[in-house]
């Protein structure tokens, strides 16, 4: 019985090391320069809703960064816009554009767009901030993936704040 106890309580200990280990790698600031100056202000004004490009944003439990399919379905014509060149050119290239992508998820979190979005109608901008205004692109974390904001919204809309309801 002793060992058991002593078996379980080094198990417990390798846990906690291993999540706070993974805690510090997905929560190392990603920022940088984007490949392309996208506008998000001139694709709202168009009404282009998020997962037009951004698929999943609405209905799935991860959104993805937008392939280079979905830029070249408005944008085959030849343009005299500097960034639209660029997209052709990977096009021509048949390379993806290398978007950098700064909302990462630890591996033992979970989180659904789905839920968040289409279940409970909350807006884009809560979590990713004023994109529809934005002339040029992330080069950061709008808001900090840090379980101390999602805790903080999830009290104030009086949901569960279970650790179970997040966490693998």
């Amino acid at each position: 019985m002793r060992q058991k106890i002593f078996i379980l309580a080094g198990a417990a200990v390798w846990a906690i090391v291993l999540i706070f280990f993974l805690e510090r790698i997905y929560q190392e600031k990603v920022t940088g320069k984007q490949p392309l100056r996208f506008n998000h202000k001139v694709h709202a004004g168009l009404n282009i809703d998020c997962a037009a490009c951004h698929v999943g944003a609405n209905d799935a439990a991860r959104a993805t960064i937008p392939p280079l399919q979905a830029c070249m379905l408005c944008h085959l014509r030849q343009s005299s816009h500097r960034e639209i060149q660029l997209v052709q050119e990977f096009a021509r290239r048949g390379k993806e554009i290398p978007w950098k992508t700064f909302y990462r998820l630890p591996p033992h979190a979970r989180f659904s767009h789905e839920r968040h979005v289409t279940f409970t109608h909350i807006d884009c901008k809560i979590c990713h901030g004023e994109v529809a205004e934005m002339e040029a692109p992330f080069s950061d974390a709008v808001v900090p993936m840090k379980m101390e904001n999602c805790l903080s919204c999830h009290r104030k809309e009086k949901v569960s704040t279970d650790c179970l309801a997040c966490h693998r």
